[in-house]
């Protein structure tokens, strides 16, 4: 079919009517790597074309030189254009559509390819780099308004610009993003955008998705948890590891846009390339199950051995083989994942389906995802005579921060393997929409406004769980919840050192028999990691810890249900490298929990290494199934409600399954996944 003009509406993209699943990869050439715009090779790059499309893919995110383009400061490079012209032309013939990515910039290793013209000014900040990079997506836009063989801009690759990143603040990275967005849209309305975001989101850098969810159509995620080792200190093929993509498409979608997955992989050069394949596999199915738009690792191919002498590969030795193909168009083992991956996909339909709302509410507080110096909702009114000033907004909040997201990343897994399908909606959207609220350490903390709630919030808890819902909190020696005795039945009393830890059940909750002993490693000089200590006041201990002191208490408030822990549990888990290799026992307190509370999944597994999550529409959707352990397995699956008929779709098609009741068995490879098409 001709290519049509692309739209998102809703959680997917839509081309002529229909949902589209954007898959394939970033282009680099083998051969001329970075210098292609200069070494233009226009047989190559055809067969470049036709190798990706052999490979499955629909889509291709390319890089566009700032440089190249506009070689002197409004001037404008004919022979770049003509070039890009040919990227149009070839996509059109090999049915691929173009994800350019402007101003670059940034890319390869740690290769800035700067314009020469900048003379030290900040393109994020600076009257006249701002008036030139508005001119500069004007230019494209005007060009090739409306072009269908373009699916989307994305604004740049990576922002920051790597050479400013430590010198932009959020009010450079918001106020660029809407002037080039703006530019954008003035002459070409009908594209959508995107800003393609590294770690971002679990950086909280400026161009987090907070700060740009106003002025783009969807967001974007790069997932490297290899690059990412202060929060998943493990293995690149591990179950922590194999979250990152779920994970942080939660994260940033929970700002309220579509996410798609940019770039993931590993290279070669460091990694067994089956290993790998296998990380692709699961991060594929994974990413599925957690409502991404579209996926494009990094990258292509790898680079050809005559680039290994040149800059950017000369200094990043872990580039040169990051391919889904070697340099001569050889399938490597995730290009081969890659292909089979599109082939599922090409057995789906998205038409009318929609991620399933979470079953639990892991929130994001106000304080992280608003602009810094932004006062509102600090509950301040009219004139003051005497002006309140945050002297907060002016910390280094990077440690803070850290803490956030390595609890919450667990949060997120103790979640995923207990069954439930987790989202991380800000504090001040609809998070009671699900029925179980999760809120680790530090959200119930007080010293580091970025990563608590407001106190008022407490109050719309109460509320929450009073009328039926669940919270489960958990605190440590910064804790502050105001009037909690009435909700949790216990307070806060002081708090206490700790480094062996030893939380014993005195009483059944669940499937967690009394008598049952979990086991953590504390580290007694951070505070951080202390628990506090609980007076009882009308709550059931549920367990106790190695001095006896109450470390679970149980509460039934109103319609609904409360459970307390003195232990900052998930950071103990976020601090443990390979945490959740093995038997890891925790995921067993949500379970429970959210069992006594009455909540039953859409869709779970018997095995916690193996997460299910649905996308559902009338009558009809998927249930999506991720395996995050080394081992092949037999998998039952039970679904909350009554379904009429399942099949496993393959690359190969559909085959039926044998339903008993509401549930079904099914094998999964190690790594592995499977989309199960059923009908209500």
């Amino acid at each position: 079919m001709p290519l049509a003009l692309a739209s998102i509406t809703g959680p997917y993209f839509k081309i002529a009517g229909r949902a589209f699943m954007p898959i394939g990869a970033h282009w680099v050439p083998a051969r001329a790597g970075l210098q292609w715009p200069t070494e233009w090779d226009e047989a190559d790059l055809e067969a470049d074309f036709a190798k990706m499309r052999e490979l499955g893919f629909n889509t291709v995110r390319i890089d566009l030189f700032w440089a190249w383009f506009e070689p002197r400061p409004g001037d404008y490079n004919l022979e770049a254009f003509r070039q890009f012209d040919v990227f149009v032309r070839l996509a059109h013939a090999y049915d691929l559509y173009l994800h350019p990515t402007l101003f670059i910039g940034g890319e390869v290793g740690e290769a800035f390819w700067d314009v020469p013209w900048r003379q030290g000014r900040h393109p994020h900040a600076d009257a006249e780099m701002l008036r030139l990079q508005t001119d500069h997506a004007a230019e494209f836009a005007r060009r090739y308004r409306a072009e269908p063989a373009i699916l989307a801009w994305d604004l740049t690759d990576e922002p920051p610009f790597w050479i400013v990143g430590d010198q932009t603040t959020d009010a450079m990275a918001i106020n660029w993003t809407r002037l080039i967005a703006g530019a954008l849209r003035r002459h070409d309305p009908a594209h959508v955008l995107c800003v393609g975001t590294n770690v971002e989101d679990i950086a909280h850098g400026p161009f987090r998705p907070d700060n740009l969810v106003d002025e783009v159509d969807f967001l974007s995620v790069h997932p490297y948890s290899i690059y990412t080792l202060d929060r998943f200190p493990d293995p690149m093929l591990s179950e922590r590891g194999t979250y990152a993509a779920a994970y942080q498409t939660a994260l940033s979608g929970g700002a309220g846009r579509p996410v798609m997955i940019h770039e993931f992989g590993a290279s070669s050069a460091q990694y067994n390339p089956e290993r790998i394949a296998a990380f692709d596999r699961v991060t594929l199915y994974s990413g599925l199950a957690a409502g991404s738009c579209g996926f494009l690792p990094w990258c292509y191919t790898d680079a050809a051995p005559q680039q290994f002498t040149r800059t950017p590969y000369r200094r990043a030795p872990h580039e040169t083989q990051f391919g889904l193909t070697t340099w001569d168009r050889q399938d490597r083992p995730r290009g081969r994942e890659l292909r089979d991956f599109s082939k599922l996909l090409a057995h789906l339909s998205f038409d009318g389906l929609t991620p399933a709302v979470g079953e639990a509410a892991l929130v994001v507080p106000y304080e992280w995802a608003k602009p810094h110096g932004d006062f509102a909702r600090l509950g301040l009114s009219g004139a003051s005579a005497i002006p309140y000033t945050s002297v907060q907004d002016r910390f280094d909040m990077g440690e803070a921060n850290l803490w956030f997201t390595r609890a919450t990343l667990s949060a997120y897994i103790l979640g995923r393997r207990a069954g439930l399908k987790v989202d991380m909606p800000r504090e001040t959207m609809d998070w009671r929409s699900r029925p179980l609220l999760l809120l680790p350490a530090p959200l119930t903390s007080t010293e580091r406004n970025l990563v608590h709630v407001h106190t008022p919030f407490w109050d719309d808890v109460r509320e929450y769980v009073g009328a039926g819902g669940a919270v489960y909190a958990s605190v440590c020696a910064d804790a502050a919840i105001p009037n909690m005795t009435d909700l949790f039945g216990a307070e806060l009393s002081d708090h206490v050192h700790a480094d062996a830890v030893t939380l014993t059940f005195v009483t059944p909750l669940g499937d967690i028999a009394a008598g049952t002993v979990w086991r953590y490693r504390a580290d007694p000089a951070d505070p951080r990691q202390w628990p506090a200590t609980l007076s009882l006041a009308g709550g059931d201990v549920i367990a106790v810890d190695q001095d006896g002191r109450p470390a679970l208490v149980y509460r039934r408030f109103g319609a609904g249900h409360a459970l307390l822990c003195a232990y900052p549990l998930e950071t103990y888990l976020a601090l443990t490298p390979s945490a959740f290799e093995g038997e890891e026992p925790t995921h067993r307190l949500y379970r429970a929990f959210s069992e006594v509370a009455g909540i039953a999944p859409l869709f779970r597994t018997d095995d916690p290494s193996v997460e299910v999550a649905g996308l559902i529409g009338a009558g009809r959707g998927y249930a999506v199934l991720a395996n995050h352990q080394g081992r092949a397995c037999t998998v039952t699956v039970t679904a909350r409600d009554a379904l009429r008929e399942i099949a496993q779709v393959t690359p190969g098609g559909a085959r039926p399954l044998a339903l008993s009741g509401k549930t079904w068995t099914l094998e999964l490879d190690a790594h592995g996944g499977a989309v199960i098409a059923w009908t209500a």
